[in-house]
């Protein structure tokens, strides 16, 4: 996955890696496949059969931004004209959203460029996937400048031809707690009977591509969760199900302080789950099992994440493979929806495969045996796991998934799963009304240890490398 954007901590950094984007932070948490332990299992996904040991895991990546640049173009038409062309687009953006609010799929249609075209194929399946999701909020913002068309594409479109964006909002109604983003970008063509929008792919880069986008898309609604691809049904029924009982079992262990209504998406390629992602090519992603996938405003609570299905690698799990990624990504869809700041990443990923893990009763060694491995050669993890150690551009990562589980562990070893609940409560803010953004998460925790559990962290490390050496020589 991409590392385009370095995380900032000036503001809320995350538990599962956070991109600065303007005022906003794009989150995601990505649950990944590991290289099967047996031979014969597919390269980079994860066999979860009883006895063979793996485990999966997530691991926070940066995603590239959508935001597109404005470039001055030589041909930017006069002020007068601009604001016509700017006040076409507000209307044709108004247009739109009424008729979804509407359900008049006649007034959506005649926002789209007349003459045939796989575009406008597109658009008429995207209104019709619109009207199959419980839509609380479905609104536009205002329009401003793209980059330019190409120069060949403006020959072929014609002189007036120009391309606009616009933010929009939409929402799950009894999913979403507030709004969720996106970015339109459209380009207009002039007709006899007034502009139209013509295309949604003139600017280069990757197309901002959403749920409804998805051809055969379809809505499968659980007692907890709500899921919506393109998947085969059988399929997805069985996420639907899946997702009832991680629910059940997230909030367990966390609490009931969050909205246990979980949205899942499940793209039918890795092609279209790149698409999901903002990304150009599906490179890479034959690890990534499942995303989670939202934004945060610094000092906020989540309000509306997705658990994003990667069709190719959680397939090829087993069934308990399966459950353990649900039950890892609705982990963090509950953190992130009761919290207001990040901690460790070793906190985040280790509490959500200790959540995931819960009631199967796998020997930890078996579990960890890429960490054990390396312990006994004297190359184990000093200090607890830190971001830089799950790039996977840079080091293998399985091994610190491990260790960061074990440390979640140990500590409930220690002091039961309730103290370490309330520490990672208390790192992340919890229902406080302490708004503090900006602050290490690492110093935080650190600093919570003696409080929460009478030791201090660096002693906490000393005996959970202890730990570690004697489950190694078990």
């Amino acid at each position: 996955m991409p590392r385009a954007e370095a995380r900032r901590r000036a503001q809320r950094p995350n538990y599962d890696g956070m991109v600065t984007k303007g005022r906003r932070i794009a989150a995601i948490a990505l649950c990944v496949g590991l290289v099967a332990a047996v031979a014969g299992q597919l390269s980079g996904n994860l066999d979860l059969r009883l006895g063979n040991g793996r485990v999966p895991h997530v691991v926070p990546f940066a995603l590239p931004g959508n935001d597109i640049t404005d470039r001055a173009a030589s041909s930017v038409p006069k002020v007068d004209e601009q604001n016509a062309r700017m006040a076409a687009a507000q209307d044709l953006l108004s247009a739109r959203a009424a008729a979804v609010k509407s359900r008049n799929k006649s007034a959506w249609m005649a926002t789209v460029d007349v003459p045939a075209s796989a575009f406008r194929g597109r658009q008429s399946t995207v209104f019709d996937n619109l009207l199959k999701l419980p839509l609380g909020e479905f609104s536009y913002g205002a329009a401003g400048l793209a980059p330019p068309l190409a120069e060949e594409r403006a020959q072929a479109l014609g002189p007036k031809a120009w391309v606009f964006k616009a933010p929009g909002t939409y929402s799950l109604a009894g999913y979403d707690r507030a709004p969720r983003s996106f970015d339109a970008t459209y380009t207009l063509v002039q007709r006899a009977g007034g502009w139209r929008i013509a295309d949604d792919t003139d600017t280069g880069g990757v197309a901002a591509m959403q749920v409804w986008d998805l051809p055969h898309m379809k809505v499968i609604k659980g007692r907890s969760g709500i899921v919506v691809g393109n998947a085969p049904e059988t399929r997805m029924r069985d996420y639907s199900t899946t997702v009832d009982a991680a629910v059940r079992r997230v909030t367990g262990v966390w609490g009931k302080d969050w909205n246990a209504h979980v949205v899942i998406v499940t793209p039918s390629t890795t092609k279209e789950f790149a698409g999901l992602l903002f990304r150009s090519s599906d490179k890479g992603l034959d690890q990534v099992a499942a995303i989670t996938q939202g934004v945060i405003d610094p000092g906020q609570r989540a309000q509306g994440d997705r658990v994003v299905i990667n069709p190719k690698a959680f397939t090829a799990l087993q069934p308990i493979g399966r459950r353990v990624v649900i039950t890892h990504e609705v982990t963090h869809v509950a953190a992130r929806s009761s919290t207001i700041r990040s901690v460790p990443i070793w906190l985040s990923e280790g509490m959500a495969d200790y959540v995931g893990y819960s009631g199967l009763d796998l020997p930890r060694a078996r579990v960890a045996a890429d960490l054990l491995v390396l312990v006994r050669q004297g190359k184990g993890p000093k200090v607890l796991p830190t971001e830089a150690d799950f790039d996977p551009a840079k080091t293998t990562i399985a091994p610190f998934y491990s260790a960061s589980w074990l440390a979640v562990c140990h500590l409930v070893d220690l002091y039961g799963q309730a103290k370490v609940v309330a520490f990672y409560r208390s790192v992340a803010g919890g229902l406080s009304t302490d708004k503090t953004v900006g602050l290490d998460p690492g110093a935080i925790a650190a600093k919570a240890f003696p409080a929460s559990f009478g030791v201090t962290q660096a002693q906490f490390v000393t005996g959970w490398k202890r730990y570690m050496t004697t489950l190694a020589r078990a």
